[in-house]
């Protein structure tokens, strides 16, 4: 069984809200599909019928007979930090609200089900495969966490008085420690990368369930 190029492109653009997904037209049957964040991450030859590239606009010519599927600003609101639902439903998270700053979504709020800051931790940094950085809030007696995709001293500012206690980005802005610890907030910097890497595996189980019989190859590259 296969998967029509022109279906898996409609799939991006509802799911991810992409308004262009088909970066480049090639053959209308795709039985596999690759996904990596850009270019440089691929093999020579990818044995795959198309492409699915976070990045698309580093591809220039390479490639030329594989189509080539691309989302971005949906895919890092969706899949990586931020308003990250299916994130969400994979580690059991409840109590979910969604965060807005200056009129755009910023991320959400939510109760994991893990109510001890080192059994919270394990289970994040397991589903992340790693972070970059993190420390336990001052008060360990419950977690209440922010999934932001920003960090700086009022956004942490914000969320403490939503009675967060631990704060979930992709990168650690120095500028920002300070203020988090005097709030007595934990901080977990999982990890530009790993994040979207996180987005390209959480995509392809998606587009296996929705497309029976479509083989995806995720390629991590080595950056």
């Amino acid at each position: 069984m296969s998967a029509r190029l022109d279906d898996l492109a409609r799939w991006l653009h509802v799911h991810l809200g992409e308004p262009r997904p088909l970066f480049r037209p090639g053959p209308p049957e795709v039985a596999a599909l690759g996904l990596a964040l850009e270019p440089a991450d691929l093999p020579q030859r990818p044995d795959v019928d198309a492409l699915f590239l976070h990045r698309a606009l580093r591809l220039g010519e390479a490639f030329p007979t594989l189509g080539v599927l691309n989302a971005h600003d949906g895919f890092d609101l969706q899949l990586t930090t931020g308003p990250n639902l299916r994130l969400v439903g994979r580690l059991g998270w409840r109590e979910v609200r969604p965060l807005f700053w200056q009129g755009r979504p910023v991320g959400l709020t939510a109760t994991p089900p893990e109510q001890e800051w080192r059994a919270f931790h394990r289970a994040l940094t397991e589903e992340m495969r790693g972070e970059d950085r993190s420390w336990a809030p001052v008060d360990t007696s419950f977690v209440r966490v922010a999934l932001m995709n920003a960090m700086n001293p009022d956004l942490l500012g914000l969320t403490h008085s939503l009675g967060v206690n631990v704060y979930l980005t992709g990168q650690l802005r120095p500028s920002a420690q300070e203020a988090a610890r005097s709030l007595g907030l934990g901080v977990a910097a999982l990890g530009h990368r790993r994040t979207e890497l996180w987005g390209l595996r959480q995509l392809a189980r998606e587009l296996e369930g929705d497309f029976p019989g479509l083989r995806t190859e995720v390629y991590p590259g080595t950056g």
